[in-house]
């Protein structure tokens, strides 16, 4: 008599098949949706960017620029994206050049405020004209000196 069905090796073979398929697969979904959500962060850091181009310009002064990380506003002419509930990246300003006749330099950060690893999107101006957008090497991009 023939029974009809699956035998148990059959059943492993294709559980195992599977597993081998999700670990390979995982990973790799895992770090492209990570990926996309730093894509928040570049823009958000480009608008803290801009709007401390338009304070340098109204100020003459980089010092003074403010963006609190509890949310409130701060001295720039944007909304604080720090204040956004379930917010991805906090964001912080640093390296705030004092001396305006010299340059201006500065460093917008935006770091991962959850998950397993920590991932930050920086903006680092270097002098009046220059400056390069970093981001975390395990989002595939070339780390901030």
């Amino acid at each position: 008599m023939r029974r009809k069905g699956f035998t148990l090796l059959e059943v492993l073979i294709v559980v195992i098949i599977i597993g081998i398929l999700a670990a390979i697969a995982l990973p790799q979904y895992t770090a492209t949706i990570e990926k996309s959500r730093s894509a928040e962060a570049a823009t958000n850091v480009g608008s803290i960017r801009a709007a401390l181009d338009r304070y340098w310009y109204q100020t003459n002064n980089m010092s003074t620029a403010t963006l609190p990380a509890d949310g409130s506003a701060g001295t720039l002419d944007i909304d604080n994206p720090n204040a956004v509930t379930n917010k991805l990246y906090s964001y912080a300003l640093s390296d705030l050049s004092a001396d305006a006749a010299v340059d201006r330099t500065y460093t917008v950060t935006a770091t991962r405020t959850s998950g397993a690893n920590t991932y930050t999107v920086t903006w680092k101006q270097t002098d009046n004209n220059t400056g390069k957008l970093y981001r975390s090497a395990n989002l595939g991009g070339p780390v901030a000196p």
